[in-house]
């Protein structure tokens, strides 16, 4: 189990799947599985035991949007090894008539929703324990008492880490060591005793495809850059020596995926240009050789180079941030066939992550994207991921649409070709992408076009998309310090009005989320009445949740609180209260979570629930009673795999989930299964 939580994309009844999503790493799943057929070379559903899944057919996979917005638990795996990107199936049976809709608003949330929330920046920094002595302290104490709820130094080396590495060496559990292997990397900081490559390595050469593959991506999310870690990984990613001698033969295509994503991690933070260098060199070698022939392969390295996070501030930085993205644009104008079209899709939203708005060459690839848009682009493509990704790129790179004048604002024709595109184009994931892409461009002009769409918009397909985009816009506004007080009035005054009378529960999540990440307080108290109201609807009410901690309504922590007191067989439910309570800053929810998971009631959905929510949440307090869990041995191994979850999320030295950075503005319907299948993919871990 790679320590994966299921999140709000995932299908009703928990406890019903528990046996099923279990299988492949446990698991937070977040977006649509495999949606399209093998690349060229294979590489789609390779056959044998390349990765365990879920156990059902193959074909196009995605569970339904129903869990809200911050991860729910699944068990971890359990089940024997099968071909990867199975999936689960159609959720209506083997038909598939009636397969789940990827269009649907919740996917881009689920895939996004970090930024907006940083559940863990809340809760470490936030305020005070207000039923115990800190309250009374003074100001030097009142900051001690805030920040103390972050785990120390000495608490992560002295307990979580040897807890951790205790319970991997007492077991071959496949839950239990997959777990304990992100747990440990999320730390990310060796131990006076004992290196985590040391723990990691030996476990490359498991008959486990899930343990080995855990093992190489393990080394990079814990971003240990020494001269062993970058060789094992570079070894692993290009099937060389280092590779083979550490994993007992030639490197599966899996496990090397996950080492080249692994790359992308490990050189992600701080500034060495010697290992961004290294790294971009291995991605840039498997991105340019026509026999790698793994569309795996080819899709990590061009999200691995995405997340170089290459600077501008000297010489060599600009000159290998131009040489990546040279790489990128060399493979996105290669002619291929539609297979391999879906690999291409990945060339613009990484290009965009890497140079932005105000790079020398943003203007050239703004006019490229949108000529491809268009399809009206030199080469010819027939594949939607390629426009799907040219809308979100220009989202990502086009400039505020403030003047109509477009001498004044030269980007205007993006923003007006992206409105256009909303109206007219053949594919809806476009229509949706360019639509939120408006919000995130921003500008006066922008607001006042999705004001119009959301008031024509038809209610169940299109409303959910407009709220959103004007929740998204909102946020970055108010985050730049850019409010424009009657705009913004207005805005969520409609967005509220339309609250009030609304009945589709995804309108209903949607409006939530969009009046949280406006700060429209006004809206709360109906918020709150239509959540105390519609518990059983968990999906609804778990977003409802969620937008109440995003406009920072204190006054709703009460509510809240009863909310996870009755939730404990409300598994959807019940994580969304409880961080949505730690975004609020209220320092007792972890408490009320440990009192719930040691009720006595040994029920497998609620403790991965409860442990899921702790883990993110991330309260220093519940170390003690995880560590007893960890090595209760009258649990079983999927109830202590969940402790380990939990306790790598405590101890995690990020504030955002590791995946974040590769997650945020992805095409994630240009799928491979090792980027996301509802269980076994990077973006599907934990």
């Amino acid at each position: 189990m790679k320590t994966f939580v299921l999140s709000g994309l995932c299908c009703a009844g928990l406890v019903a799947l528990l046996s099923e999503t279990g299988r492949a790493h446990g698991g937070q799943y977040r977006g649509p599985g495999d949606t399209v057929p093998p690349g060229p070379g294979g590489g789609g559903r390779p056959t044998g035991p390349a990765g365990p899944t879920t156990g059902q057919p193959a074909g196009p996979t995605a569970p339904a949007p129903s869990g809200p917005a911050t991860g729910r638990p699944a068990g971890p795996s359990t089940g024997n090894p099968a071909g990867p990107g199975a999936g689960r199936g159609a959720t209506t049976g083997s038909s598939g008539a009636d397969m789940d809709d990827l269009t649907t608003w919740t996917f881009w949330w689920e895939f996004n929703k970090d930024r907006f929330i940083r559940l863990k920046d809340a809760v470490q920094q936030g305020g005070l324990v207000t039923g115990g002595d800190d309250f009374f302290l003074g100001p030097t104490r009142r900051h001690e008492a805030r920040d103390s709820l972050k785990p120390t130094s000495e608490r992560i080396l002295g307990e979580i880490l040897p807890a951790l590495k205790k319970a991997i060496d007492s077991t071959d559990q496949r839950d239990i060591n997959s777990s304990c292997m992100v747990a440990m990397a999320k730390i990310g900081k060796d131990h006076p005793d004992f290196q985590l490559i040391d723990v990691f390595t030996p476990r490359l050469k498991s008959g486990d495809q899930e343990v080995r593959e855990t093992a190489a991506l393990a080394v990079g999310i814990a971003a240990l850059a020494g001269e062993k870690e970058m060789e094992l990984l570079v070894g692993l990613a290009l099937d060389q020596e280092r590779g083979r001698a550490a994993s007992g033969g030639e490197v599966d295509p899996r496990t090397r995926s996950f080492a080249i994503y692994g790359l992308g991690l490990m050189a992600h933070p701080g500034t060495n240009l010697k290992i961004k260098q290294r790294a971009f060199d291995v991605m840039k070698q498997l991105l340019g050789d026509d026999k790698v022939s793994n569309r795996n392969l080819k899709v990590a390295a061009i999200n691995g180079i995405g997340i170089l996070n290459l600077g501008t501030s000297s010489a060599a930085e600009r000159t290998l941030l131009g040489e990546a993205v040279i790489a990128l644009e060399t493979y996105y104008l290669k002619s291929a066939g539609p297979g391999e079209q879906l690999i291409q899709a990945h060339c613009p939203t990484a290009i965009a992550k890497l140079i932005g708005r105000d790079h020398a060459r943003s203007g050239f690839f703004k006019d490229l994207f949108a000529a491809d848009l268009l399809d009206k682009g030199d080469t010819k493509r027939a594949s939607i991921f390629i426009s799907q990704s040219c809308a979100q790129a220009l989202g990502q790179m086009a400039r505020p649409y403030d003047d109509k004048n477009e001498a004044k604002c030269a980007d205007a024709t993006y923003s007006k070709l992206l409105l256009e595109q909303w109206h007219n184009h053949k594919d809806a994931q476009t229509r949706s992408f360019a639509l939120l892409s408006l919000g995130l461009i921003g500008g006066k002009l922008n607001r006042d076009a999705l004001l119009k769409e959301f008031a024509d918009a038809r209610k169940d397909q299109e409303k959910p998309w407009c709220a959103l985009a004007l929740g998204v816009y909102s946020f970055a506004q108010n985050e730049q310090g850019k409010v424009d007080a009657d705009g913004e009035r207005f805005l969520s005054e409609t967005l509220a009005t339309e609250f009030k009378d609304c009945k589709s529960p995804s309108l209903n999540g949607a409006l939530a989320i969009a009046l949280g990440l406006c700060r429209a307080t006004d809206a709360a108290d109906d918020m709150r009445r239509r959540l105390l109201d519609n518990m059983a609807k968990e999906e609804m009410a778990g977003y409802l949740c969620i937008g109440l901690a995003l406009m920072n309504h204190t006054a709703s922590k009460a509510d809240l609180r009863n909310v996870v007191n009755v939730s404990a067989r409300r598994t959807e439910l019940l994580p969304q209260a409880a961080i949505a309570l730690g975004k609020l800053g209220d320092k007792q929810v972890a408490d009320q979570l440990l009192g719930l998971m040691n009720d006595g009631e040994p029920n497998l959905a609620k403790l991965s629930a409860i442990a899921s929510a702790l883990g993110l949440i991330g309260d220093s307090r519940t170390i003690a009673p995880l560590k007893a869990l960890l090595f209760d041995d009258k649990l079983g191994h999927l109830s202590r795999a969940f402790a380990a979850v939990a306790l790598g999320g405590v101890a995690d030295k990020e504030s955002l989930p590791w995946n974040s950075k590769l997650a945020a503005n992805i095409n994630y319907r240009a799928s491979v299964e090792t980027l996301t299948n509802n269980a076994s993919g990077i973006l599907d871990i934990l």
